[in-house]
């Protein structure tokens, strides 16, 4: 029933601010954020970090999740209780990505959500949006179960404060003008792809970035906050083109903090990233080079391709062309 309620005010909400809010999608570039590539970009984040986590038996652990959160006081009481709940996801380095991902990333992907399903004339836009993102972060917080150090508490936290929080955020003018408008704040999610040799999902997840002009000149500040997060440079040159190179931690232990270093270049047009290269990055990449449809965009035929290799020294490829998830194989 208080999620029900919930729904409702923010509903109503959002008929009285959804015209002050800033438009985070381009209709006439078609090519707005697809929920199916947003499920797979969310759901499956967290396997950025195969040292901690992993999706195999998916199915199984959805039905474990659904049984911590569908007794949550329960849950919280059987791992600890409200107090040790409340320090460790309050109080801990944990509230860090429970805060910048879940809350503030999650802002900004439901009210693109929201306007992705307005724009196309769905009935009761916010509907789809609370379901294609719940489904994501539920798909989320079921591949965590593959660490026993993540208990329930993290589960409940995310699910019930920080993304309900988020729709909150989303639907408040001044909050997402901040963000958007004074921090340029843009989703740079990756390109998701079905790995034929091991029947999994690989290149996927969410990341966004901040890229403030507080100089008013083509140097600007550049961070990227996801699985790994970096700090660096952006420089425009002619026609919204930006060339960014950063570097910072990806996190191998999450909880302790523990990491290895990351190397990224990123070419953007019109902040729409066009290519990024990581080096050392995430899911165990020695290298990784994605080129986004926004360098090749051939009229109706939209190009995604993804190239790696391993620290085994497997190499990926992949391609996407016109579909929400890619294909990828192994060399």
């Amino acid at each position: 029933m208080r999620f029900l309620f919930f729904v409702l005010m923010t509903f109503l909400g959002t008929f009285c601010w959804s015209k002050e809010l800033p438009i985070l999608i381009d209709d006439k570039k078609n090519d707005a954020l697809y929920p199916v590539t947003y499920y797979f970009n969310s759901a499956f984040d967290v396997i950025q970090n195969p040292y901690y986590f992993s999706q195999s038996d998916f199915i199984e652990k959805h039905k474990i999740l659904f049984e911590r959160i569908s007794s949550p006081h329960e849950s919280i009481k059987n791992d600890g209780g409200y107090k040790k709940f409340f320090n460790d996801e309050f109080l801990t380095s944990r509230v860090v990505p429970n805060i910048g991902l879940h809350m503030i990333g999650g802002a900004y992907d439901k009210l693109y959500l929201y306007q992705y399903f307005e724009a196309r004339k769905y009935p009761c836009p916010l509907i789809f949006t609370i379901g294609v993102s719940y489904l994501g972060h539920f798909g989320n917080e079921a591949l965590e179960l593959t660490n026993p150090n993540i208990t329930s508490h993290d589960n409940i936290a995310d699910l019930y404060v920080f993304d309900v929080l988020a729709f909150y955020l989303a639907f408040s003018p001044r909050a997402m003008s901040f963000l958007v408008n004074d921090l340029q704040m843009k989703a740079w999610h990756l390109q998701p792809m079905f790995l034929f040799e091991k029947s999994d999902i690989t290149n996927a997840g969410l990341n966004y970035i901040f890229r403030p002009n507080i100089f008013d000149s083509k140097l600007r500040p550049f961070v990227f906050m996801g699985m790994q997060n970096l700090i660096g440079l952006s420089y425009e040159f002619g026609n919204k083109q930006s060339l960014t190179t950063a570097f910072g931690m990806a996190l191998t232990d999450p909880l302790e903090q523990k990491g290895k270093f990351v190397t990224a270049l990123f070419y953007d047009k019109n902040d729409f990233v066009a290519s990024s290269l990581y080096i050392n990055g995430t899911e165990d990449y020695r290298i990784r080079l994605n080129i986004y449809p926004e360098l090749f965009n051939f009229n109706k035929i939209k190009l995604g391709l993804l190239l790696g290799q391993k620290r085994s020294h497997e190499e990926v490829v992949g391609i996407n062309i016109n579909l929400p998830l890619g294909l990828a194989g192994l060399n």
